[in-house]
């Protein structure tokens, strides 16, 4: 199952990125799409929210050895765990890691193509496995704060 959505998850984020590269205008003005997210394509050097952008090519490749080296770090996790729904959460967070990994070592940068504003204000710009990574996260964080209110309940 776990192998399901990882695949399908990275399949899915790559196909979008790829629509945004051909559909798009680099940096364009923003295309309507929801009441709070515009398609515009950008592209991330770096890590979430421009991070750690390098611009020469040692630093990037140790960007992209320092993110697969995370992404297989999730996948052991993910193998170790005993539970189900927590193997689950860690697949989708995987699957957004690998689909930006893959992005990043194919292009040289992470394709992002979903603007987030607030009227004038824009925070930032993203993608599908942005959005695939923070579920994960959410789900982990939120079956961590459950499990710890069950164990208190219990003594």
């Amino acid at each position: 199952m776990c192998i399901v959505v990882v695949s399908a998850g990275a399949a899915l984020d790559l196909a979008a990125k790829a629509w945004a590269r051909t559909s798009l205008e680099p940096y364009g003005s923003a295309v309507d799409f929801l009441p709070f997210i515009s398609l515009r394509l950008t592209f991330n050097e770096g890590v979430s929210f421009s991070l750690l952008s390098f611009d020469h090519d040692r630093g990037r490749l140790a960007l992209l050895a320092f993110t697969g080296l995370l992404t297989l770090g999730f996948a052991i996790w993910a193998y170790g765990m005993p539970r189900g729904r927590e193997r689950l959460a860690l697949s989708v967070i995987i699957a957004g890691a690998l689909a930006n990994f893959l992005d990043r070592a194919v292009n040289g940068a992470v394709t992002d193509y979903l603007d987030l504003h607030f009227g004038d204000w824009h925070p930032f710009v993203f993608n599908l496995a942005d959005v695939l990574i923070s579920c994960g996260a959410v789900a982990i964080f939120a079956m961590r704060f459950m499990d710890e209110g069950t164990e208190r309940r219990k003594s």
